[in-house]
């Protein structure tokens, strides 16, 4: 199975329909979803309110599409799933539809992540920035398990 269907497979939260309408960037069509131990995010090119947030798992990644507000965060704001701190305009609002009979009825989870979805790279800067600094402290493996551990209660919770 190609590394396109296995993603739009694992996405858990949206329908056949939408899962294959969603472009998929070309540095995510060449990911190995066997060995993925990396949080990857992407904002659609075509759709650019609609982004995905692709998790390692256990024995397969899992997958959540998100909206993402019509604005940015305008003030000096911090990314919830890989805690780095960006000036304005680097945070938003994404939402993601609960899994199932919720998500239909409009229960929703959202939470304020990099606007990029670049959280994989922004955990692996090793001196901040003006427009981006990560969490103080931390080694950059340290911050790339922090990432997992918080995207994935994340999905958790969209998926319960």
């Amino acid at each position: 199975m190609t590394t396109d269907a296995r993603i739009r497979r694992v996405l858990t939260n949206c329908s056949k329909g939408e899962a294959g309408r969603l472009t998929l960037p070309p540095d995510v069509r060449e990911l190995d979803l066997d060995t993925l131990d990396d949080v990857v995010g992407w904002r659609d090119a075509k759709a650019p309110d609609r982004a995905v947030l692709l998790v390692p798992g256990a024995d397969e990644p899992i997958a959540v599409m998100l909206r993402a507000a019509s604005n940015a965060v305008g003030a000096t704001a911090m990314c919830a799933l890989c805690r780095t701190t960006h000036s304005a305009g680097g945070t938003t609002l994404f939402t993601a539809a609960r899994r199932g009979g919720k998500g239909r009825n409009g229960n929703t989870v959202g939470t304020y992540v990099c606007a990029d979805l670049g959280c994989r790279h922004h955990v692996r800067v090793e001196k901040a920035t003006a427009a981006l600094r990560p969490a103080p402290g931390l080694t950059v493996d340290e911050r790339r398990a922090g990432l997992r551990e918080r995207a994935s209660a994340f999905v958790e919770e969209v998926t319960r």
